[in-house]
């Protein structure tokens, strides 16, 4: 069909216009059609009727190329908007996976002080009330402030020292200028309590945990460490350990698309170290 109308159209068109123009060279006494005049005229006409095919062509495959176009970005922008929702919806399942984790962990700890000190279970339910109401007024944020962040983290952290008592020290060290660093909702926390899980408390003389924080470029470093027992052999086999590493890393992956960093360091006896790269959110990261 194209190419008959590739055919027609050029041919309709090449007549009328010389319908029009010789009309018009006529009626200003520039040219007349005449028995010698008219086989010079037919004699052109299959130049410029091929040169009119050509034309027809050439806008033909240009709004072609520019409708294909078009087509494509939509198509773009809507696997985009696809991959996006799926990317949230991702987030949102590792979140809920992060959440029931924290609060079984934390209603252990409650249930093994009621056996022994009452007082101490009722600070701990008190805090961890404190805790859950914060994370949950959060709950619709994929990033909140690293000061917001940290005060989970430090919340957190003084409900296992309720448990561990004198055997868990911590210490908080944030370069100033930071606090009001976006990083994604609770992904400090779980590091804190792989390091308290799998290297203070197994550990009789318990240990400290470290966490710092410093601006570097345009990003943010934090490493959160211990000097707990640490691990032996391949830090691979800590992934299949508990969700915290694993989920912390998938999280990453997920919303920096390869721009972030992740490291665990961990030797027997020396504790773990783990290091997270957070490139800088647009203002809008929430949205």
């Amino acid at each position: 069909m194209s190419f008959l109308f590739s055919l027609v159209i050029p041919f309709v068109h090449e007549i009328s216009t010389t319908l029009i123009y010789f009309t018009l060279l006529a009626g200003f006494d520039i040219f007349y059609f005449s028995s010698e005049t008219w086989p010079q005229v037919m004699a052109a006409f299959p130049g410029v009727f091929i040169g009119r095919v050509l034309e027809y062509w050439i806008i033909y495959v240009l709004f072609a190329a520019f409708d294909y176009y078009k087509k494509y970005k939509d198509k773009q922008a809507e696997l985009g908007r696809i991959e996006a929702q799926l990317n949230r919806t991702k987030l949102e399942v590792l979140k809920m996976q992060l959440q029931p984790h924290f609060l079984f962990n934390a209603l252990n700890t409650i249930s093994s002080l009621m056996e022994i000190d009452v007082k101490k279970a009722q600070k701990v339910t008190a805090r961890l009330g404190d805790l859950l109401r914060g994370i949950l007024e959060q709950d619709s944020r994929v990033f909140v402030s690293l000061e917001e962040e940290l005060d989970y983290v430090k919340t957190y952290l003084e409900i296992e020292r309720v448990r561990f008592e004198d055997r868990l020290n911590f210490q908080i060290d944030v370069e100033e200028g930071s606090e009001g660093f976006q990083v994604p909702l609770l992904i400090i926390q779980p590091l804190v309590e792989n390091a308290i899980k799998h290297g203070i408390a197994k550990i009789s003389r318990g240990g400290t945990v470290l966490v710092h924080a410093r601006l570097i470029g345009k990003g943010l470093v934090v490493k959160v460490s211990d000097d707990g027992r640490g691990h032996v052999g391949e830090v691979s086999e800590l992934f299949g350990n508990g969700i915290g590493l694993q989920n912390t890393k998938e999280r990453m992956k997920e919303l920096y698309r390869g721009e972030a960093g992740f490291d665990v360091k961990t030797t027997d006896n020396e504790g773990f170290t783990v290091t997270l790269i957070i490139p800088k959110q647009s203002e809008h990261a929430n949205d």
